[in-house]
């Protein structure tokens, strides 16, 4: 058996081992719904996250098979490495507190009635141990057998590139800043990520001291947050050393660098409601019923936990940032260096820019505003318009000199804005109707009722505004995307938009349970979900996804943006899975103790109705990362084997590699881009020869090329400049500059 032989039977082993951790974790999910439940540390269930193992064991399956996807197969190899890390110590927490709850049962083994209430929950702790030790067991095997499999993987993998640009000593000095700037930008994510999930250990610390309230920080999801970007950025420092495999790293790199943003957006997100609502309220009354100190417990937590958000907003804008250095990293070809932007497209762009920055700023003086302790600002507590002002900001301040990089980021970025800013405008357009129309505020005080419509209709109007921008925006960097000049084969759609189909489920069913949740809440004065999940998965920004990759039978080019959109929502629906299915648990839980709580025929129907809409959401978070990944997958393939641009790398995990077949095109060139060089043509070359002049610098070896049918030509010096002409036109002998101590000139010669 040869080497690669046995690295593909072990890499396949892996995959096997993943598929059974992740199905595995899935049985034991529904072990949830028996008497053997476990009541979560935390109030979060981490089972079901755990599927993304059985994903990620199926895709290097494939890709092993199909000879490529080995981008997005290395990307699920290091997000199964970080959750099954996660999981292991999630549930070492959970076994202590099961064993804990086991040691306070037995104290009160001899009180009468013990065993006619208690007697059961007592008597499944063994079941209980073992479910716990068990979820410990996979996890730690799935974080050891991913390990493996990125080391068998690195391998394996053969990245070929059949094209091989003329590079030149500006391409080279550009290469050499750019792995510079990514290893700075790699070190300071992985030294901040690590700042970050200590604090987060420590914000944990601080909430186990104050015991007494409820288990309302999900702390488990902050821990895998900071730990992606932790991975994202050590990564980035691998991608920046120029191995073989450095564009396969370089676009690993990028993937990871998307996903820990949107989880690290998203924590935001999923943090500053309960922070505003019980943290600064505990805080509050703590404070006016006795003195406290800066050393009292709720002034640290207070303190930290608003720290630990700003820190994942930051957090965010790293990794975005990241994302652009990489994309400029991957786009160093001569026709990418020498493109500029048109006057009218860079004032437009600067413009949109400020307008987002500005969007941004508002909504961070409303948030603001809700941490005050007045009475006027009512229930209006804008912890959920931070994380928008930290994307509605990055949008703005980000660019790119590159011409490539800015249009594809700004495009993606405005996509986002535009479905996020659609749906908080219309919820809060709701709350603007239900706060003047409640009879609750209507009879309340009169400087609450007014100073409360008067924030939510200023966080409406922001929302508006920032619709419009984001939409404009979107339109200009569409168009922009659509016409670059690029050519490419003609490649089918009905795989992406048959797997897209899935995206739009998602979008449907989390905006339907949005609606449906919202009018339970204000017609039936019911909420009775313990996590509103629907906020977190913003439905109609997976609807906006759908369209652009409708948009792509018609504009080819927008498919790497696409790509990268449908990162973003598989990202997003993988990070709400757990609070879906953990309001899936307590519903079910709930329940079951009709006899107990005695609710009503009208209540009893919206707990029912609840429990469907919340495992349908959980299905539809599992769709559509299945649909996402399969979408970006497709689009790798095309992207990398269906393509003739300078830039493509194909990537060819086992032996040779098969390119598909196809009608070539070749797309016009957008009329708002101008080249200040003339496009190079790549050439197949038939022989090259190195040869030693003592006439020039006698310390250095030069080169000579030879074209079929083309121009003879000869580099010399340290870096050869002078490019065959390849339509046979003047200008044959053109003096060029170079950076060595002494002028050098390329000579061309006709046969």
């Amino acid at each position: 058996m040869s080497a690669r032989s046995a690295y593909v039977c072990q890499i396949q082993a892996c995959n096997a081992v993943l598929i059974f951790c992740g199905l595995g974790s899935v049985g034991l999910a529904g072990s949830q719904f028996s008497d053997v439940n476990i009541f979560n540390f935390r109030d979060i269930d981490l089972r079901l996250l755990n599927w993304i193992h059985a994903l990620t064991g199926l895709i290097g399956i494939y890709s092993l098979l199909r000879s490529h996807g080995s981008i997005v197969t290395k990307t699920l190899y290091f997000v199964s490495l970080v959750i099954g890390v996660a999981t292991g110590v999630f549930y070492g927490f959970t076994t202590y507190r099961i064993v804990e709850a086991h040691d306070n049962l037995r104290q009160v083994q001899q009180v009468p009635g013990f065993q006619d209430s208690l007697g059961q929950e007592d008597r499944n702790y063994a079941a209980r141990i073992v479910i716990s030790s068990i979820m410990i067991a996979l996890g730690a095997l799935a974080a050891l057998v991913s390990l493996v499999a990125l080391y068998l993987l690195e391998k394996l993998v053969v990245v070929t590139s059949p094209i091989y640009p003329l590079q030149s000593r500006e391409q080279e000095m550009a290469m050499y800043n750019s792995r510079k700037a990514l290893a700075s930008v790699g070190i300071i994510k992985t030294v901040f990520a690590l700042g970050v999930l200590g604090l987060a250990v420590f914000v944990e610390y601080e909430h186990e001291k104050v015991s007494g309230t409820d288990k309302y920080i999900k702390i488990a999801l902050d821990h895998i947050a900071a730990m992606l970007a932790v991975c994202s950025g050590v990564m980035d420092l691998y991608a920046s050393r120029g191995k073989t495999q450095e564009q396969l790293n370089l676009k690993v790199a990028l993937a990871l660098s998307v996903v820990a943003a949107v989880w690290c957006i998203k924590t935001v997100d999923h943090n500053t409601m309960p922070f505003y609502k019980y943290d600064l309220k505990y805080y509050y009354e703590t404070r006016a019923t006795m003195l406290t100190t800066s050393t009292s417990p709720r002034y640290i937590l207070a303190v930290a936990h608003g720290v630990l958000i700003g820190c994942f907003g930051i957090l965010f804008f790293i990794c975005t940032l990241s994302c652009v250095f990489i994309g400029n990293f991957l786009q160093l070809d001569f026709l990418s260096m020498h493109l500029r932007i048109e006057k009218g497209l860079r004032i437009q762009s600067r413009l949109l820019s400020f307008l987002h920055i500005l969007w941004g700023a508002c909504l961070l003086a409303l948030t603001i505003l809700g941490l005050l302790d007045v009475k006027w600002r009512g229930e209006f507590l804008g912890g959920d318009l931070l994380w928008m002002s930290f994307l509605f900001a990055t949008t703005g301040i980000l660019s790119s000199s590159n011409y490539g990089t800015m249009i594809t980021m700004r495009f993606i970025l405005n996509i986002c804005c535009m479905g996020i800013s659609l749906e908080k405008m219309c919820a809060s357009v709701n709350l603007i109707y239900q706060y003047s129309s409640y009879d609750v505020y209507v009879n309340g005080e009169r400087k609450t009722f007014i100073g409360q419509i008067v924030l939510i209709s200023c966080a409406t109007a922001v929302f508006g505004a920032e619709l419009l921008t984001s939409t404009i925006s979107s339109i200009i960097y569409g168009r922009e995307v659509a016409r670059q000049s690029a050519p490419s084969y003609r490649h089918s759609t009905r795989l992406h938009q048959l797997f897209s189909l899935g995206t739009l489920f998602y979008a449907i069913v989390i905006t339907g349970d949005y609606v449906v949740f919202e009018l339970g809440k204000w017609r039936y004065s019911e909420v009775p979900l313990d996590v509103p999940f629907f906020r977190l998965g913003n439905g109609p920004l997976a609807l906006a996804v759908f369209v652009v990759q409708l948009g792509c039978t018609c504009y080819p080019r927008l498919l790497a943006a696409s790509s990268l959109l449908h990162v973003v929502i598989a990202s997003l629906a993988l990070f709400t899975i757990s609070p879906a299915i953990t309001n899936v648990y307590y519903l079910q839980n709930l329940i079951s103790l009709n006899d107990v709580l005695r609710p009503t025929p009208d209540q009893e129907t919206i707990y029912e109705v609840a429990l469907i809409l919340a495992a349908g959401a959980a299905l539809a978070c599992v769709i559509a990362t299945f649909c996402g990944v399969i979408c970006s997958l497709r689009s790798s393939y095309i992207l990398h084997h269906r393509s003739a641009s300078p830039d493509s790398t194909v990537v060819a995990p086992l032996g040779e590699e098969h390119f598909g077949t196809g009608q070539f095109r070749t797309r016009e060139q957008s009329p708002v881009v101008i080249s200040q060089a003339s496009p190079i043509s790549i050439q197949a070359r038939e022989e090259q020869s190195v040869y030693w002049s003592a006439d020039e610098n006698p310390f250095y070896y030069h080169t000579s090329k030879r074209f079929y049918g083309q121009p003879y030509q000869i580099e010399s010096g340290f870096y050869g400049y002078a490019l065959a002409n390849p339509n046979g036109q003047e200008h044959h002998h053109r003096r060029v500059q170079s950076s060595a101590a002494q002028t050098q000139i390329g000579h061309v010669f006709n046969n």
